[in-house]
């Protein structure tokens, strides 16, 4: 049995010590690879932001609107911007075969080779819808395949103490791509020339080479690495990382021991080797799969693409105006909800945050979904807010304030849940497929949504919000009887308390260190236990060097009379 006794805090004092030597590679290396998510999020405002583009719409425009002006039908809108989707869902299951065979590096560089292909596709011929369907959709398997492995990543590299913020920077990147996507949309929208387009779209080929250079600075995933035999390669890894540290040669040692002894004991219990049946047929890995993927997909189906993807086409459905302008407040709101979460996750904790702003987004859905059902639908709706140039204002206040909270909670800490469940041999399989049904989950949004809120289709208007409230509430359930409460656990921790099935609502007062106390007393075979301890310097018996916060670890292999017998004495 592999365990670890943590205190269940952050280990995190202050905002100061992530100004720590022992800290700071690990922080480089992950703000580096947090430029992927940037792409991710670009791409939602940039694009809907082009479908308010007199040159884009009269070049590649399929019908007239009731004035005889060039449009874009309610069918290529969906195409368009859900097509990003379907490539997303492709290359998130093409990453799982990618990752396992190539490492978290490997998976990004196929990722940012299929990016620049698909934009590169996407711009040069005006006019060409098929063009412009087949780059998105190749684009859009890149983003699907950077969504695999930079989470991946972003939770593998650093100590555990500021995982949980690492894996959040995925979140206030996506949200600053969004910020960027909706600056260029409003400088360029009203070009008179193909640039109005073709400069947002060629923008994507920044972050093409951003990464690439990046992939010559960071390391590989150490973890990756030791479950592919590396241990050489894995070593040199991990020097890279705590190069900063004081402590680099004995941090280096113990994580590969607890590394391997994880892989050894792990491969015991079950098989070494990773298998798409475990998946299904293996009661704890069907228990991390269904957690992965639940926690992803119920942080879209609450319709927060409605909002990604459709801002500046929604508002100018409300009646509002300058609704660029609006939507680039809506996404400065997105970074400070995720700024926000990093002072107050550590104070609530994972679950618990879910929950509260769970609860915060139905009400205003259901405050939107209730103003749309006062205006009224088709014809009734234009005469109403003609009557009531508040009522848009009214809408955009809801909607500022569930973005504020899905970024608070929602957004950031859905991929943290969902790197932390998914460990073990198959975690690359596990993410995977969270990320395909992820995607999955955004395309059925980003592609019903013209047809349910436009007025010359099902004409709801706001009133979608009662139909995402129903998501909302799913959301709120999944996380309350599957979900744990994870906050200061390794993933090593994490592991070993699925393999035990310790119950959903148990994980925030478990104590490890009396389970492997008796589990070394009943064990009948070599036991070893990870025993974390925070040296201080105002303990009188410390002789050791001092080395605040950092996670130390004890390694001991004794036999069943060895360990009875240390388990008796005083």
């Amino acid at each position: 049995m592999v365990a670890a006794v943590a205190s269940g805090e952050s280990g995190l004092d202050s905002w100061g010590d992530f100004l720590k030597k022992e800290y700071r590679r690990p922080i480089l290396f992950c703000a580096l690879i947090a430029i992927a998510p940037i792409a991710y999020g670009y791409d939602g405002t940039y694009f809907t932001s082009l479908l308010e583009t007199g040159v884009f719409v009269r070049q590649f425009g399929d019908t007239t609107d009731k004035n005889g002006n060039p449009a874009i039908s309610s069918g290529n809108q969906s195409l368009w911007v859900s097509i990003i989707q379907v490539g997303e869902v492709v290359g998130s299951l093409a990453a799982g075969p990618i990752g396992d065979f190539s490492g978290r590096k490997g998976g990004i560089f196929a990722a940012i080779v299929l990016l620049a292909i698909g934009v590169v596709l996407q711009m040069i011929v005006i006019g060409s819808s098929a063009l412009l369907t087949v780059g998105r959709l190749i684009a859009g398997a890149g983003i699907g395949i950077i969504s695999n492995a930079a989470p991946l990543y972003l939770s593998e590299i650093p100590p555990v103490e500021i995982r949980g913020a690492c894996v959040s920077s995925w979140q206030l990147m996506l949200a600053i791509g969004q910020v960027i996507g909706a600056c260029v949309g409003l400088g360029s929208h009203n070009l008179e020339t193909t640039a109005s387009w073709r400069i947002p779209i060629a923008i994507n080929l920044v972050w093409v080479v951003l990464l690439f250079g990046v992939l010559f600075i960071v390391p590989e995933s150490p973890r990756w690495l030791l479950y592919r035999g590396k241990e050489a390669k894995a070593e040199k890894a991990l020097k890279k990382i705590h190069a900063g540290s004081d402590y680099q040669d004995s941090l280096v040692q113990e994580q590969l021991a607890i590394l391997n002894k994880s892989r050894e004991e792990e491969a015991k219990s079950s098989s070494s080797v990773s298998k798409w049946s475990d998946l299904y047929k293996n009661p704890v890995e069907r228990r991390k799969f269904i957690a992965t993927v639940g926690i992803l997909v119920s942080q879209q189906i609450s319709g927060v693409q409605f909002i990604f993807s459709y801002t500046t086409t929604f508002f100018t459905l409300v009646g509002l105006k300058d609704t660029f302008i609006i939507t680039i407040i809506v996404d400065c709101i997105e970074v400070l909800g995720v700024i926000a979460s990093f002072f107050v996750v550590n104070r609530f904790g994972r679950r618990p945050l879910l929950l509260y702003t769970g609860v915060f987004m139905l009400i205003t859905l259901l405050v939107v979904g209730c103003l749309g059902a006062v205006a009224g639908q088709g014809s009734r709706f234009e005469p109403y807010l003609a009557d009531h140039p508040a009522f848009g204002k009214a809408v955009a206040a809801m909607i500022c304030l569930y973005v504020f909270a899905f970024n608070v909670a929602w957004g950031p800490l859905a991929w943290v849940v969902a790197a932390e469940m998914s460990t073990g041999r198959n975690r690359q399989k596990h993410l995977s497929v969270g990320t395909a049904l992820f995607w999955v989950s955004a395309w059925a949004v980003t592609f019903t949504l013209p047809y349910l809120f436009q007025p010359t289709e099902a004409g709801l208007g706001p009133m979608i919000g009662f139909i995402y409230s129903l998501g909302a509430l799913a959301s709120l359930l999944f996380v309350y009887f599957f979900i744990p409460e994870t906050i200061g656990r390794t993933l090593e921790e994490i592991n070993f308390m699925m393999e035990a099935r310790i119950p959903t609502r148990e994980w925030k007062d478990f104590d490890l260190a009396t389970v492997v106390a008796k589990d070394e007393k009943k064990g009948s075979r070599g036991t070893t236990e990870h025993v974390e301890t925070t040296f201080t310097s105002n303990d009188p018996t410390n002789t050791l060097p001092q080395k605040p916060r950092t996670r130390r670890f004890e390694t001991s292999f004794m036999n069943k009379k060895e360990t009875e017998n240390s388990a008796d004495s005083p």
